[in-house]
């Protein structure tokens, strides 16, 4: 029986080996990375009225070990932020009103407030703006990622 050899299958074996052992951490850092960079490019496009909905935006790494991790908020109003929602006809009880900063009553002193009409307010989609913009980025990162990896299976290193 004739046998063959592979040149360098040795040193093959054992790095990737040393690889796979380390494959968990390798991917959670590769993990959180991609993540600080979605929140870093969704954040400037939060539109701000308070900073609540800005400094509730975090990072949920619970996914890691089942190959996700989150980017989001539990703030209820986030969603209709984002998406955009209809504002119902509804009545705003005022004495006056702020127009272009200054101070203007109502018609009627007697007039207790205002009726708003129904409308649409259009959603500022910066989770979408974000991951778009986030994008290159990422690309690059899991790019480099995959070369490193190459590097140490051929023997690079760990």
């Amino acid at each position: 029986m004739e046998g063959f050899t592979i040149e360098g299958w040795d040193d093959f074996v054992e790095n990737f080996s040393k690889f796979v052992d380390k494959w968990a951490d390798k991917k959670k850092i590769l993990l959180q990375r991609m993540a600080n960079i979605y929140h870093g490019e969704v954040i400037p496009h939060v539109p701000v009225d308070t900073s609540r909905l800005v400094d509730s935006i975090t990072i949920f790494g619970d996914g890691i070990p089942h190959d996700f991790v989150e980017v989001g908020t539990n703030v209820e109003y986030a969603l209709y932020v984002n998406d955009g929602h209809v504002q119902h006809k509804r009545f705003l009880p005022a004495d006056k009103l702020s127009v272009g900063g200054k101070a203007k009553y109502l018609k009627n002193r007697n007039q207790k407030g205002i009726m708003l009409k129904e409308r649409y307010v259009n959603g500022s989609f910066f989770m979408e703006k974000g991951m778009h913009d986030a994008k290159p980025r990422l690309n690059r990162l899991v790019e480099s990622f995959l070369q490193q990896i190459g590097r140490e299976i051929e023997g690079g290193s760990l």
